[in-house]
C-alpha cells in the first residue's frame, strides 16, 4: 500500500468513527428525549363545566398541580349535554396519544364503559362512579359522609332555638341531579341532623341542573318560605342560587367541595369540602409511578379526603357547637359511628343512633 492509499484509508476510518459517534450521540439524544417526554391526561369535565367555584374548578387544580409537580400535559373538553360526552372521550381514546383519560361524573359511566372496550390498552379513571373494568380506575366518595357534618351543625342550630323559644327550624338539600352519590349526599345531610336533633325536620329537592342557578334560587326561595332556615346544596354551579337565596330570605346555607364560604360569607356557616384535587393528583401520580390500577376506590373522612372548613365564613357559631361537630368526626375516623345511604337505612339508623352530650 503506498502513502497516499495509507493517507485515503485512515481518512476514511476517521470519517466513519465520527459518523458512528454523531449517530450515537443522536440516537441517545432521541432516547432520553423519549424517556422525558410528558405524560399526557385527557379530562371530559361535567355540564357545569369550568368555573362552578365547586367540582370542576377543584379538578381543574389538581391536573395544574400535576402539570407543575409531576410535568405533564393535559388537555380538557367541557360538553354541554349528555350526549356529547361519548364523543369527547372517544376522540381522546382515538388519538392514542393519552396515557389516561379522567371522565367526571356517574353520568358519563355508560360512555366510559363503551369506549374503554374499544381501547381496552386505554388507562380511564372515572370519578365518583362504581363502574368495574380492567382498564377502569373508578374513585367513589362515600358521599353519605360528605355532607354529615353540616347536618350536624344544622341539626344543633336548631336544637338550640327548640330550647329558646319552642319552634323547630327546618333543614332542606338542593340536588343538581336524581344521581346515587347525590342521594346518599342527601341522606348523609339528614342523618348528622337528625342524630342530634331526631324531632327536626329535612326537606329536599332537585334542579335536574347543573347550570341553573336561577332555578335553584326559585327552589330555595320556595323552601324558606316554608320555614326552612338551612339549606345544603349538592348542586354545582346551580348551587351559586342557593347562597343567594339565603341573602335574598334572611337564611343560612353551606358550600359543597370547594371553600365556597367565601362567596358570601355573611350566609355560608360552613363548607363540606371534598379534595378532589388531592384525589386527581395522586391519580396522575400514581400512573407516574407506575402503580396506577384498576377497580373500585373508596375515600373518605377517615382517608382525609372529606373535611368541614368554616374558614372565611362570618356567621357567628357557638364555640361549643364546633366541638361537638368535631367530636363526632372523629367517631367516624374511629370506627365508632358509621353512616347510612338509603332512606330505609336512615329511618333505622336514626332509631339506634342519637348523639348524647
Amino acid at each position: 500500500m503506498d502513502k497516499k492509499t495509507y493517507k485515503t484509508s485512515i481518512k476514511i476510518v476517521i470519517l466513519a468513527l465520527f459518523s458512528l459517534i454523531a449517530l450515537s450521540f443522536v440516537n441517545k439524544k432521541n432516547s432520553d428525549e423519549e424517556v422525558l417526554k410528558p405524560i399526557k391526561v385527557a379530562v371530559v369535565f361535567t355540564g357545569s363545566g369550568l368555573g362552578d367555584k365547586s367540582f370542576n374548578d377543584l379538578i381543574y387544580d389538581g391536573l395544574l398541580r400535576a402539570q407543575k409537580e409531576l410535568d405533564i400535559e393535559f388537555d380538557y373538553s367541557e360538553p354541554i349535554n349528555p350526549e356529547e360526552y361519548e364523543e369527547s372521550i372517544l376522540n381522546f381514546a382515538k388519538t392514542k396519544d393519552y396515557e389516561l383519560i379522567i371522565a367526571v361524573g356517574p353520568e358519563q359511566e355508560k360512555d366510559v364503559k363503551a369506549v374503554s372496550k374499544l381501547y381496552p390498552n386505554q388507562k380511564f379513571t372515572l370519578i365518583d362512579s362504581q363502574l368495574e373494568g380492567k382498564n377502569i380506575s373508578s374513585i367513589y366518595t362515600r358521599w353519605e359522609e360528605q355532607a354529615f357534618l353540616n347536618g350536624v351543625i344544622s341539626g344543633l342550630l336548631s336544637k338550640n332555638e327548640y330550647k329558646k323559644n319552642g319552634s323547630i327550624s327546618k333543614a332542606g338539600v338542593v340536588l343538581g341531579m336524581e344521581v346515587l352519590h347525590l342521594r346518599e349526599g342527601a341522606i348523609g345531610f339528614e342523618a348528622g341532623y337528625k342524630y342530634v336533633f331526631p324531632e327536626g325536620e329535612v326537606i329536599t329537592a332537585v334542579v335536574n341542573d347543573f347550570r341553573n342557578p336561577l332555578k335553584a334560587k326559585e327552589i330555595s326561595l320556595l323552601m324558606y318560605s316554608k320555614g326552612v332556615k338551612y339549606i345544603q346544596h349538592l348542586a354545582g354551579a346551580s348551587g351559586l342560587g342557593v347562597f343567594s337565596a339565603a341573602k335574598e330570605a334572611g337564611g343560612y346555607a353551606y358550600g359543597i367541595d370547594e371553600n365556597q364560604n367565601n362567596l358570601d360569607p355573611s350566609v355560608i356557616i360552613s363548607t363540606a369540602t371534598r379534595y378532589i384535587n388531592d384525589i386527581v393528583f395522586n391519580e396522575i401520580n400514581h400512573l407516574k409511578k407506575s402503580n396506577w390500577s384498576s377497580g373500585v376506590h373508596y375515600s373518605g373522612i377517615r382517608e382525609g379526603v372529606i373535611d368541614i372548613t368554616r374558614e372565611g365564613s362570618e356567621v357567628s357559631l357557638d364555640p361549643n357547637i364546633m366541638e361537638i361537630v368535631n367530636k363526632i368526626k372523629y367517631k367516624i375516623i374511629n370506627n365508632d359511628l358509621s353512616l347510612p345511604k338509603t332512606r330505609n337505612e336512615l329511618d333505622s339508623w336514626i332509631k339506634e343512633n342519637k348523639y348524647i352530650d
